[in-house]
């Protein structure tokens, strides 16, 4: 990663501490995590890393179980590696009221938080695209669940194509002005560590979480542009979870840079 990040000429990246499919974790040289940690700081790289895709804190049972073990292994190798922050989904509620599932998600970010061992690494809550029974969907849903965490270690992602999915409509200024504005108001900018910069390939509304390279999707490049320049997001790093293609990497990068 640090060498593809050297080559595309890249000042921030997100990676997986490890499979991100799997429960299991593998061990890692001591070696190999000090010369990433040289590589990172001589590179002057920020980097994030992005929890596991099975997590889900608000679940039950074995699922729960295995989740905040996972996620407490996570985030003490993301220390380990000095990276910024841990980005995570908030979970699905299933056929639990979305009040009973915010209490057992919280608790069990603050359980891993306690069992990683770790004192610095934040733990930054993704917003959802609201598709099934996903928490987070609601900005003000979304801020009750950061603002649940210790303050120390609470933080915030927010991703533009899920924001997009759950009805923020960024094609309208009206649309991005109220999003810069409800975050404000519930979460707080300072809080938000990172940006999940996408584009949708799914309409405003559809609750569909399908990411497009920038500018090619249902919000478009002059919208994206236009929120991105916001000055309430100037100096939040922007990460793209986009699909694969040497070209189309290089321009999502291009595009990035063209937004201030």
């Amino acid at each position: 990663m640090l060498l593809r990040s050297r080559d595309l000429g890249e000042d921030a990246a997100q990676i997986f501490v490890k499979s991100n499919r799997q429960w299991r974790i593998s061990s890692l040289a001591e070696s190999e995590a000090n010369a990433f940690r040289r590589g990172k700081a001589l590179m002057n790289l920020w980097i994030c890393a992005h929890a596991g895709y099975l997590i889900n804190v608000a679940g039950q049972g074995e699922t729960r179980k295995k989740s905040i073990q996972s996620l407490g292994e996570e985030l003490a190798r993301a220390e380990e590696l000095e990276l910024e922050a841990l980005v995570v989904h908030c979970g699905s509620r299933g056929d639990l009221g979305s009040q009973e599932a915010r209490k057992r998600a919280v608790a069990g970010f603050i359980e891993a938080l306690e069992r990683s061992g770790t004192i610095r690494i934040p733990l930054a809550l993704e917003n959802s695209a609201g598709q099934g029974s996903a928490l987070a969907q609601d900005i003000g849903e979304w801020g009750e669940l950061v603002a649940g965490l210790p303050h120390a270690r609470g933080a915030a992602c927010l991703d533009t194509a899920h924001a997009f999915a759950a009805g923020h409509d960024l094609t309208r200024a009206e649309g991005r002005d109220q999003l810069i504005r409800e975050v404000k108001e519930k979460i707080g900018w300072d809080r938000v560590k990172v940006l999940h910069v996408n584009d949708s390939k799914s309409a405003c509304g559809s609750h569909v979480d399908r990411h497009e390279h920038l500018g090619r999707g249902k919000i478009g490049a002059a919208s994206l542009r236009s929120f991105l320049r916001n000055p309430a997001l100037r100096g939040i790093p922007r990460i793209g979870e986009l699909p694969p293609g040497e070209k189309e990497d290089r321009d999502n990068l291009k595009f990035l840079r063209s937004c201030g």
